[in-house]
């Protein structure tokens, strides 16, 4: 599964940058066609991934999501953030990818990619997730 991660990690940079490029429409306040337009973009490439792709790929944002420590505080003006505790990784690349797809493998490719493509925060779960993994 982490040969498949490693020979992903260039397709997984192209999802992370095309929604870079959608929060910054979304921050330019540019026309709804046009933000609309790149998040058909996002959703055509994450459906263009095999069963096995779509596997590994929501394994690396799962490990992004859950391997760290978070310290969230709250904000005055009605915004919250938070902070990565960089908790010691104890398992190896291997192990990880194997824990974090244990319930995975009774998906199918369309259950994977809905679940990819609802979610909006993928870009900072697979940067973390590769990082982890140091893809």
């Amino acid at each position: 599964m982490i040969v498949l991660a490693k020979q992903l990690a260039g397709r997984m940079r192209a999802l992370i940058a095309i929604e870079s490029e959608i929060a910054d429409a979304t921050h330019r306040q540019e026309e709804e066609q046009a933000i609309q337009a790149l998040e058909k973009e996002r959703s055509t490439q994450i459906r263009s991934f095999t069963r096995d792709e779509l596997l590994v790929i929501k394994t690396v944002m799962n490990i992004g999501r859950c391997e760290r420590g978070y310290r969230y505080y709250a904000n005055s003006e009605n915004t919250d953030y938070y902070e990565i505790i960089h908790l010691p990784i104890e398992l190896n690349e291997h192990e990880l990818m194997q824990k974090y797809s244990y319930y995975l493998v009774h998906k199918t490719e369309h259950e994977l990619a809905d679940r990819i493509d609802y979610y909006t925060a993928v870009s900072e779960q697979l940067k973390e997730g590769m990082a982890i993994l140091k893809l």
